[in-house]
């Protein structure tokens, strides 16, 4: 390599760090700790709050978060994902607001034994692809889920003055000056299809399995711009585990 190949290359890397390090709208999608779905006699709860380890999971990933700014935490109404926001909002000094749609998609598994969960589970994946969209069986349809998902992410994002628009069959968002850094806390499968959302990807009925995260996992996306006018998200950290690792905690 000659001498201006290398000063091209360090160039180049100089470019792509600044750019990187410029200001960019944030959202951050953090899973909850793990739950105990059987805290009493062996039978499972819709509503479950964390184990211990879970919120464990909880302060650790909230330590990391916490080192970054953070404008707003939004959270699922479940258990499970308020006691997992409440570390990072006990660090940041916000308060978390609950937004009913980012709820994990409806099972009808309460206060069913472990086997009768498991075999729930396991015929509900089993089926034709196609009845995959009514979701599992006895609850909400996808379609129903994936709706008030997005709609419950786009409105959160619009109280931060960030709103999409079509362009030429493409989804660009309008992103202010401030580019807030947004934290959301739920689940698997709200999370997953909000990636599929901001992403612009076409869903698909099992999209926890396609954005598939671990137990207090963060993803970070960050809006960049792109054509004349409008930004898109670009994925930058998914399933990101290192505080837990870290700590001991997988």
């Amino acid at each position: 390599m000659s001498r201006s190949d290398g000063v091209e290359r360090r160039g180049a890397a100089a470019r792509e760090a600044l750019r990187r390090a410029s200001p960019h709208a944030h959202v951050t999608l953090v899973r909850h700790g793990e739950p105990d779905w059987t805290p009493a006699d062996g039978r499972s709860v819709n509503d479950p709050g964390l184990t211990a380890l879970g919120r464990a999971q909880a302060r650790a990933t909230a330590a990391r978060l916490a080192e970054s700014k953070i404008d707003a935490i939004y959270v699922s109404p479940y258990r499970r994902a308020r006691e997992t926001a409440a570390p990072l909002a006990e660090a940041t000094g916000l308060t978390p607001v609950i937004v009913d749609g980012l709820a994990e998609v409806g099972v009808a598994v309460d206060g069913l034994s472990q086997e009768e969960v498991d075999r729930y589970f396991q015929e509900g994946s089993q089926r034709p692809l196609a009845e995959h969209w009514e979701g599992w069986p006895g609850a909400e349809t996808f379609h129903e889920f994936h709706a008030r998902v997005t709609a419950a992410v786009t409105d959160v994002l619009g109280r931060h003055g960030v709103h999409p628009e079509t362009s030429h069959d493409f989804t660009v968002w309008e992103i202010p000056p401030e580019t807030p850094n947004i934290v959301l806390v739920g689940h698997g499968g709200t999370n997953s299809v909000a990636l599929t959302h901001l992403l612009d990807i076409r869903p698909v009925p099992w999209e926890w399995m396609r954005f598939e995260s671990e137990l207090a996992a963060f993803s970070i996306v960050h809006a960049r711009p792109i054509g004349p006018n409008g930004c898109v998200w670009s994925l930058q950290n998914f399933n990101e585990t290192d505080p837990l690792r870290n700590e001991g905690l997988r």
